[in-house]
């Protein structure tokens, strides 16, 4: 196949390099900066396979990656989970999403093999100012559907992140109970709806949060709750993001 195949657990015919120490590229090794990670690339990747890399265009071969080699080292050099030495690198120069460290890497490697410029501080403004237009276009969004809400609206809950029981789930897909609620206060900054719950459909309540959890173990993150979630009840009066709500049709 030509492409240029990143290996974590398999152990591939080495291209050896005089200028790197490849020796040091063991089984799980995880590099700590940019440069590390081009070498690494170097040396575990067979000649043919950076060959190969070397002589698609710079789109194409970054494309070919991001997903199998992409993955790979999303995953098991923790950029996820922001505790690896790499990950920490790349966040100290405001790159934050792993998608963008593994493309900085494979575009900083295909235009070393060309020997062409790097470029880094481009590439971090090239993805900086994607975020921050993506983050102006959200708001906007947000603002706009946000701004058809008024206090004292009547609204319907949509069930965005679960059921609480299958009878709560089928009353609902069977059209026999909406939950409802009034809306008392405005969170304009926060996008926030503060409801009153008039009903839920089952004595249980409604599901209105739902999210992971993690802590902080010997210097590294783990997840320690997998879909904690959050009920309101029957009753009870509380803050609530709006996408979660629907306007009713009065």
């Amino acid at each position: 196949m030509n492409k240029l195949i990143f290996v974590v657990f398999l152990i591939l015919p080495t291209f050896l390099l005089s200028q790197n120490n490849c020796e040091k590229y063991i089984k799980k090794y995880i590099p700590i900066d940019l440069n590390d990670a081009i070498s690494y690339f170097e040396c575990k990747s067979t000649k043919d396979e950076i060959t190969a890399f070397k002589n698609k265009t710079e789109k194409d071969a970054t494309s070919s990656l991001h997903f199998e080699a992409g993955m790979s080292i999303r995953n098991n050099w923790k950029l996820w989970a922001g505790t690896s030495e790499i990950s920490k690198y790349f966040r100290n120069l405001g790159i934050h999403h792993p998608d963008d460290m593994s493309g900085i890497i494979f575009t900083s490697l295909h235009r070393k093999l060309n020997h062409a410029d790097i470029d880094l501080e481009n590439q971090i403004k090239f993805y900086q100012e994607y975020w921050a237009e993506s983050k102006r276009k959200e708001k906007e969004r947000k603002k706009d559907e946000f701004n058809k809400f008024k206090i004292g609206d009547k609204v319907e809950f949509s069930y965005k992140y679960d059921y609480v029981s299958k009878r709560q789930k089928k009353r609902w897909w069977d059209d026999k109970c909406i939950a409802t609620a009034v809306i008392e206060e405005l969170n304009a900054d926060k996008f926030e709806l503060k409801i009153r719950l008039l009903e839920s459909c089952d004595r249980k309540g409604i599901i209105v949060l739902k999210y992971d959890v993690w802590e902080e173990i010997n210097g590294e993150y783990e997840k320690t709750i997998e879909d904690k979630i959050e009920i309101m009840k029957k009753g009870e009066t509380r803050w609530s993001s709006y996408y979660l709500w629907d306007i009713m049709e009065k």
